[in-house]
């Protein structure tokens, strides 16, 4: 744990077992800033270097440069909207919990092997990793679902 004025950089802390098998290799970062107690993920850099860069957002009233993990700022409710043997497609519905009134939807295309997804922005990817996630984990990809990030 580093503090930096704004807020303190971690990182997770590995066991000797995964530092060996090299699970540290471009391990992110995570700031909890002290004001707000947001906690936004950030790049592998080192985590002075990532605190000096959090503290010049902040002062400089810039956006911090990581993506905001906690608290989540959007539910996600996708519907599958139809799949074959290759790809399932899914209607994705957005609403930003810090602005329940801005909402939308989104469709997605997810090619099941080798994964991948149309279009290839960030709520696509996210939903692209959840669903697969829960292929993995179920053995079957999911109908419908609700989630938070």
């Amino acid at each position: 744990m580093f503090e930096c004025t704004n807020g303190w950089v971690g990182q997770a802390v590995l066991t000797d077992d995964e530092v060996a098998s090299g699970a540290g290799l471009g391990l992110g970062n995570y700031v909890l800033n002290k004001k707000t107690g947001a906690i936004t993920a950030h790049a592998s850099l080192p985590p002075d270097l990532i605190g000096e860069q959090f503290d010049a957002a902040i002062e400089a009233g810039e956006r911090v440069a990581g993506h905001q993990v906690y608290p989540p700022l959007c539910r996600i409710d996708l519907y599958r909207t139809s799949e074959n043997a290759r790809t399932i497609s899914y209607r994705i519905d957005v609403t930003r919990l810090d602005r329940q009134s801005d909402a939308t939807t989104q469709y997605v295309e997810i090619t099941k092997n080798p994964i991948g997804h149309k279009p290839t922005d960030r709520t696509s990817g996210v939903v692209t990793s959840w669903a697969q996630m829960r292929n993995n984990t179920t053995g079957t990809w999911p109908a419908e679902g609700t989630f938070d990030y």
